[in-house]
């Protein structure tokens, strides 16, 4: 026998059964010449990473005759019968949850097929060739939507254009492989009292149509649109096959729902132009009377995957200074003539001349005196200000009277126009939009990027304090991927963090926030679609319950972080001991005098010995010639030579011991109390300060007494200090 499946796989199982070509193929054959016929019936199993589905030995299946040397080839209605949910065993998933859904869950899966003899009910297929190759299945989220952005003012014209573009987010998947078509559905929003998200469920297509395209021009040929109307849109991905389609998206395919307004008595500014110099962008403008704010949108030219970074303005120009050399650039311009709604030109460009990086003024203080002492009040989380000779852009803004926190990235040019992350904390801005008081910090860690990418700007969490901070202005209505992110960086953090107890119940919170989320999506779409009051309100208590979920995983990773903090503070006075009991252990590493006399034998050996003269710095410059290892013989090695060995050991075992001793005594000086280990260890590198943590609170929460843990603390720091000695990180 073999069994077939055509790739790629929908998760949907009805799509292996069902439609006009085959996606699924068993071909049987009767080899036993002493039974030239045979009564079969078959068994169909799935076995997944996380799921397994078999036919149930008493289930309904039809009766396969087979003649000896005839092949007898199943697929589509054929197999119906072995798909059927009632006929099949569920594990790794309920069998509600299938019915409900129809779909596998992502994950490798191979089919396999069992031959059973209806007469004695024996197996006789050979295991060996009844399962199909391994396929990897799989749903792909929808597309992205691009432009107009959410809640956009667009200015009315005529004729009218309006460019729609999305994102598809299938093409790295296998899913690939089928052919993708967009439904493109357009509403008016006549229900302005509730949510555009709500009302578009309530009103039919003002224009629907379909394309495999990613971008769609909706002009004069199109249904006409009215100023001072809103609209609501959004995109369904199909996937075909000839006449078929397959259910390979999350959400059926439909994206976010988007809206814009049409505004004719807002119109963006006009007279828009670029002027490129010295490494910035001057857009400017002309007046428009009727808007009380400017804003600049920009962003690199032919990426669809650049984000639009923004420049508010009360003046007729703005001034970009982040802008990569030797890029090209596309704006727009636009403002504000009522509050809550930004009315946008048309999109131009403009290009960076390319230049060398220039790294001279590294490492120099520029000397910059600034005029405007004003402080700023208002700042907003995508504003951009001048730090010095270097712009700043904010990623998230708090503040505190005039003064803000938050983090945010620097362009640096002599890092090649890179983007690194920093943090800021209690800093003020003059209205000239310079830094006036306080510091950036950049978040410096070894393992992972300290640079922006040019494209996303993703705020950095370090640490599980910070997505607490993070979680908690986090709502339901926040995107997907965004929640299902700090999910997979809380999974990651407890990892790197928390004891397998505390990591168990942070992974649990974290999975509860991912799954309220769906639940949340699922419960507004069921809300959208609603048409009686029973309907509505029964989708709204599932919408409450949904955000209750979600609050309460919040709590949760609250709550497990707070034990975490108790746990670490717990532990604290054991690291203070330890490390405190290694600086008495290393109190005969302290060879200061002995180091004097091993630097004077050195300098002897290296200068007077050989008849030098030790000089200071000079200017005179020479070239040595090629330098190649040569390796002496036991009878070439002469006595000198080895007096000389003997000299450069003794000194490099001196040097060796001193370094230790003052870096044992700094770290004593540094943690001597148990606040700076809960404070500080956790962020130490250079000591792998949240391994050790987690270390000793794991050994704590298993019962270990305090002196082991001390021993314990003292062997992982000396095989720190070992690896730290070693290496370059240390300089003298």
């Amino acid at each position: 026998m073999q069994v077939q499946t055509l790739q790629p796989v929908s998760p949907m199982l009805a799509n292996l059964y069902t439609g006009t070509s085959a996606r699924m193929i068993v071909t049987l054959l009767n080899t036993d010449l002493q039974q030239p016929t045979l009564s079969v019936r078959l068994r169909l199993s799935i076995k997944g990473t996380t799921v397994a589905l078999r036919n149930s030995d008493y289930g309904s299946y039809p009766v396969i005759q087979l003649d000896a040397g005839v092949p007898v080839q199943l697929s589509l209605n054929d197999l119906t019968s072995y798909f059927n949910v009632n006929n099949l065993e569920v594990s790794g998933m309920t069998q509600s949850q299938l019915m409900q859904s129809g779909k596998l869950p992502d994950g490798f899966y191979s089919f396999c097929i069992d031959v059973i003899e209806t007469s004695s009910g024996r197996q006789i297929s050979n295991d060996k060739q009844s399962c199909s190759p391994s396929v990897w299945i799989s749903s792909s989220d929808p597309p992205l939507l691009n432009l107009p952005r959410k809640g956009e003012a667009i200015a009315f014209s005529e004729p009218l254009n309006i460019v729609f573009n999305w994102t598809p987010r299938h093409l790295g998947s296998p899913n690939a492989a089928f052919f993708t078509e967009y439904e493109f559905t357009m509403v008016e929003l006549w229900d302005t009292t509730i949510l555009p998200e709500a009302a578009y469920g309530t009103m039919p297509p003002l224009y629907q149509t379909t394309t495999t395209a990613t971008t769609l021009l909706y002009g004069p040929a199109e249904p006409p649109l009215l100023p001072g109307k809103r609209y609501g849109w959004r995109i369904r991905a199909i996937a075909k096959q000839g006449l078929d389609v397959f259910d390979v998206f999350t959400n059926n395919g439909y994206s976010e729902i988007y809206y814009f307004s049409l505004q004719q008595d807002c119109q963006p500014p006009q007279q828009v132009a670029a002027t490129v110099a010295n490494g910035e962008a001057t857009i400017t403008w002309a007046p428009q009377p009727k808007m009380f704010e400017y804003q600049v949108q920009y962003r690199e030219q032919d990426n669809n995957k650049a984000e639009w970074f923004n420049i508010r303005s009360t003046e007729t120009q703005a001034i970009i200074r982040d802008a990569v050399p030797g890029h090209k650039y596309e704006y727009r311009v636009g403002g504000s003539c009522s509050l809550g709604s930004v009315t946008l030109g048309e999109a131009q460009a403009f290009e960076m001349p390319a230049k060398p990086i220039d790294s001279g003024s590294c490492g120099l203080l520029s000397n910059i005196k600034l005029a405007n002492d004003t402080v700023l009040k208002t700042l907003k989380a995508d504003d951009q200000i001048m730090a010095g000779d270097f712009p700043v852009r904010f990623t998230s803004l708090k503040s505190s009277g005039n003064s803000y926190s938050g983090t945010g990235y620097i362009t640096i040019p002599f890092l090649g126009y890179n983007r690194v992350k920093v943090t800021f904390d209690n800093i003020q801005v003059n209205t000239s939009k310079q830094l006036m008081s306080g510091m950036l910090m950049t978040t410096f860690d070894p393992n992972a990027p300290q640079v922006v990418s040019v494209d996303t700007v993703a705020q950095a969490l370090s640490n599980l304090a910070s997505v607490i901070n993070d979680l908690a202005h986090l709502s339901l209505d926040a995107d997907y991927l965004t929640i299902q992110a700090m999910a997979e960086q809380i999974k990651k953090l407890a990892e790197e963090e928390l004891p397998d107890a505390l990591k168990t119940r942070m992974d649990q919170a974290a999975d509860k926030l991912v799954g309220a989320k769906q639940e949340y999506d699922a419960a507004q779409k069921e809300l959208s679609e609603a048409k009686t009051p029973e309907e509505k309100a029964a989708a709204q208590e599932k919408v409450d319950a949904a955000k209750q979920k979600f609050e309460e995983a919040k709590k949760e990773v609250a709550a497990v972080n707070e034990e975490k903090d108790k746990l670490v503070k717990s532990v604290a006075n054991i690291f203070v001991s330890a490390i405190k009991a290694l600086k008495d252990d290393s109190k005969d590493l302290d060879k200061s005098t002995d180091l004097q006399s091993q630097t004077t034998a050195m300098q002897q050996a290296i200068y007077d010995k050989q008849g030098l003269k030790q000089t200071g710095a000079g200017s005179d410059n020479f070239i040595i010639g090629t330098i190649e290892q040569v390796t002496l013989s036991e009878g070439e090695i002469t006595d000198e030579m080895k007096q000389f060995n003997e000299v450069t050991g003794k000194y490099s075992i001196a040097a060796g011991s001193v370094k230790a001793f003052k870096l044992v005594a700094a770290i004593q000086k540094f943690y001597q109390t148990p606040d700076a280990i809960s404070q500080y260890l956790a962020e130490d590198k250079a000591l792998n300060g949240t391994s050790m943590l987690k270390t000793i609170m794991t050994d704590k929460m298993n019962g270990k007494t305090d002196a082991e843990l001390i021993e314990t603390v003292k062997k992982t720091m000396i095989d720190q200090l070992t690896i730290i000695l070693n290496s370059d990180q240390l300089t003298k």
